[in-house]
């Protein structure tokens, strides 16, 4: 997988070597409806696996919310190191952050972790690599685990010409990284294929003025 996301390596290695080094034990995600999503899937759930985690904030958020075991995956480097040392003074549950890609996933045993966070990411890779990854979620996720998937707007053809975003093939768009810009429609009967979707919500992030898409799902 990750000899065809370079470019993308190097743009996210870049971002997150510009974070800064902050160790804070934040708990607030500042975003209601993000947590809410979090706090569903926290309820009963005591190990948890954040596939694209980034910083790890999310993971700590959950830790801090009950859930004791705690796996991050990312393909920045960068990103993995600012989750690991953040790790490291964070006072609640345990932590192991890993730098990979959906190839990664293979080391997890079957049926290991409560619950699993697709933030943003499976509508980032090629379509491949996206119906790779949730079929690795569903071998990951215990029996009637949970999966919380968080998807970017849909672009119409209006935005996508207006912007100039470059059509790779059918749905998948190049926007600077990669975009599978499917309708919520299609994204459902993906994500049926191995789960069941018990509820489906938006996440408004006011300082973009952007929605995201979210599904609650269960295995």
């Amino acid at each position: 997988m990750t000899v065809s996301y370079e470019r993308f390596i190097e743009y996210w290695d870049n971002v997150f070597s510009k974070a800064g080094d902050s160790v804070s034990n934040q708990v607030s995600l500042d975003n209601v409806d993000l947590e809410n999503a979090l706090l569903w899937l926290c309820e009963g759930s005591r190990s948890m696996i954040d596939f694209g985690c980034g910083r790890g904030s999310m993971l700590f958020f959950c830790a801090q919310n009950g859930t004791q075991e705690h796996l991050g995956i990312d393909l920045s480097s960068e990103a993995i190191m600012l989750s690991q040392r953040r790790a490291e003074t964070y006072p609640h549950g345990s932590f192991e952050f890993q730098q990979g890609g959906v190839e990664a996933l293979s080391n997890v045993p079957e049926a290991s972790f409560d619950a699993m966070i697709l933030s943003n990411i499976i509508d980032n890779l090629y379509p491949d690599d996206a119906k790779l990854l949730l079929s690795e979620c569903a071998r990951i996720v215990k029996p009637g685990g949970k999966l919380f998937v968080k998807l970017n707007p849909f672009l119409t053809p209006e935005q996508i010409a207006e912007w100039n975003i470059k059509t790779i093939s059918g749905n998948l768009l190049d926007d600077g990284l990669l975009l599978w810009n499917n309708t919520t429609e299609q994204w459902r009967s993906f994500l049926e294929h191995d789960f069941s979707i018990v509820h489906e919500g938006t996440i408004y992030y006011p300082e973009h003025d952007m929605i995201n898409r979210s599904f609650y799902l269960t295995h």
